[in-house]
């Protein structure tokens, strides 16, 4: 682990709270969610696997570690994990992952996803659904918030999007995350934003709809209609997508009830481009 990482991940990390009372600290908090953090990127999926990797690394891990009295058990990294704040660990992580990626525009594309085989039916516990906001440049998870299913992801995506360091990155949500506060909330914070449009939004997809339809058929370059076109393959077929744009003026019918959101023009639909 280089010197910067290290620092990184000590300074990120102080801020979380130990939950366990003074006498029962027989190892450093820091030491504990260090070599977790260590043993997932590994490829840790549990308690035993964690401890597994501090019982093998063990001189290396005290070259920048105290441990005190040695490697913790199994149950150790459990129960602590079990008691510290969420909130505040997730707040550390993503403070340690800005200090140690490379700061670059990206694209961001958030989305829902429920993970197969975390429902616990005895206990009547459905299964996780996480909100999580992906670098794709990066390749990096850069936070997540659970939710308990779907429909609840209109109100996650804001507390996700007040996690992120949206500056000049652009930020993609499926339909789910197509509203005018959420595309505020993303121009407030720096960013920019392709919203994907469904027949569910009725009047606003017969709107668009209708901007398409009229610059096909009108044909004048002051549409600004582009369109781009890319074949893809795999899994036994061959797919073919084109992508058509409409730039300003035609999208000024649409930017009266989005033209709120900022004081220029730079985040009206027709610099976001529409697309379908």
């Amino acid at each position: 682990m280089s010197p910067a990482r290290e620092l990184a991940l000590a300074s990120s990390f102080a801020a979380v709270d130990d939950p366990r009372i003074e006498r029962t600290k027989a190892h450093n908090l820091l030491d504990i969610i260090i070599i977790t953090i260590g043993a997932v990127i590994c490829g840790a999926d549990d308690w035993v696997g964690v401890a597994e990797f501090g019982t093998s690394t063990h001189a290396w891990l005290q070259t920048f570690l105290q441990l005190p009295n040695g490697i913790p058990s199994h149950d150790t990294f459990g129960r602590v994990f079990a008691r510290i704040n969420p909130d505040q660990f997730q707040q550390s992580f993503l403070q340690w992952i800005q200090a140690v990626q490379q700061r670059r525009t990206d694209v961001i594309a958030i989305d829902g996803k429920t993970h197969r085989g975390s429902h616990d039916r005895p206990n009547g516990k459905f299964a996780l659904h996480l909100v999580r906001a992906w670098a794709a440049e990066n390749r990096l998870v850069l936070g997540q918030i659970a939710v308990e299913d779907q429909s609840n992801e209109i109100t996650a995506i804001p507390q996700l999007l007040d996690l992120l360091d949206l500056r000049d990155s652009t930020v993609t949500i499926d339909a789910m995350g197509c509203q005018t506060a959420i595309a505020a909330k993303i121009r407030d914070r720096e960013g920019h934003y392709v919203l994907a449009l469904k027949a569910h939004q009725a009047t606003l997809h017969a709107n668009v709809a209708a901007l398409f339809t009229d610059a096909r058929a009108a044909q004048q370059p002051e549409y600004g209609m582009t369109s781009v076109t890319a074949t893809t393959g795999g899994h036994g077929r061959v797919t073919t997508c084109t992508a058509y744009v409409i730039s300003d003026p035609a999208v000024d019918r649409l930017a009266e009830s989005w033209q709120p959101l900022a004081g220029s023009g730079a985040c009206r639909l027709g610099r976001s481009p529409a697309y379908r």
